[in-house]
């Protein structure tokens, strides 16, 4: 039997989200071959369908990250693709879906986001990646859930605004400039992101921390059969365990704070 929207629903709804939740998703397509449709965008209208409908009365996002600025091109909102897959890109494009104006982690959005969020996520100007006025930071505040579509915790870019708010001492600051482009209007602006120390080896190490969501309960996880498996976590519980763990540990998130383990 193929695999329809109103499943992917139903598969939410097993993991804990409701009309009124505000969900990431974090998507992949390998799970994806029985999901109704003849053509592949028929296929990602099956998916974006069933994500939507279980949030009806929430929000949607979907990352839609470009990098421009880290590789020196300039970021149209309309125009430049996404690089993490065709489901954000299908999903950047349907009606009622609005794009941040983060030239390296834009998201897109459908349904309302707090007042105070508005201008900083929509306005070209610059801007703070990983800040309290992120798209990360609005997941935080409206204690959002995470959700993994067919995709492991290792894609949990929300990681990063908690370390960020720690300030961690394996990343710091950077700001790339560019050009961003929103319809007519066409500015230079300048963007922070909470980038590693490339001489730290500082690349992200998520199991342990995936390993302690699971130990603290905080991970709902289902498989709708024959196809993707779909993972949830609150936002709430990946603070909390983040901060707890990187208290004991301040390396907790990135290999050598687990050197000794794989040694032994």
């Amino acid at each position: 039997m193929l695999i329809t929207a109103a499943d992917i629903t139903a598969a939410l709804r097993e993991i804990g989200v409701r009309d009124d939740h505000t969900i990431f998703v974090h998507a992949g397509l390998q799970g994806s071959g029985r999901v109704e449709g003849t053509r592949s965008r028929d296929k990602l209208a099956t998916i974006t369908g069933g994500l939507t409908a279980a949030v009806a009365e929430g929000t949607l996002i979907l990352p839609t990250f470009t990098y421009s600025h880290c590789w020196g091109e300039s970021y149209d909102r309309d125009v430049t693709p996404s690089t993490v897959g065709q489901l954000s890109e299908h999903f950047r494009r349907l009606p009622g879906v609005r794009r941040t104006a983060d030239p390296i982690f834009s998201t897109a959005v459908l349904g309302p986001v707090d007042a105070d969020f508005e201008e900083p996520l929509f306005t070209v100007g610059d801007s703070d990646c990983f800040g309290p006025r992120s798209i990360f930071g609005q997941l935080a505040a409206r204690r959002g859930t995470v959700v993994f579509y067919d995709v492991g915790f290792a894609f949990c870019t929300f990681v990063h605004h908690v370390e960020q708010g720690l300030g961690v001492t394996y990343r710091y600051p950077k700001s790339f400039g560019g050009t961003v482009r929103d319809g007519a209007d066409k500015r230079q602006t300048s963007t922070t992101f909470f980038v590693r120390h490339l001489d730290q080896a500082a690349d992200p190490h998520f199991g342990p921390l995936e390993v302690a969501l699971g130990a603290a309960g905080a991970l709902r996880r289902t498989k709708i059969p024959g196809g993707p498996t779909l993972l949830a976590v609150d936002t709430t519980l990946i603070v909390d365990v983040i901060h707890r763990e990187v208290t004991a540990n301040p390396d907790f998130l990135i290999p050598r704070g687990h050197a000794a383990a794989v040694m032994a």
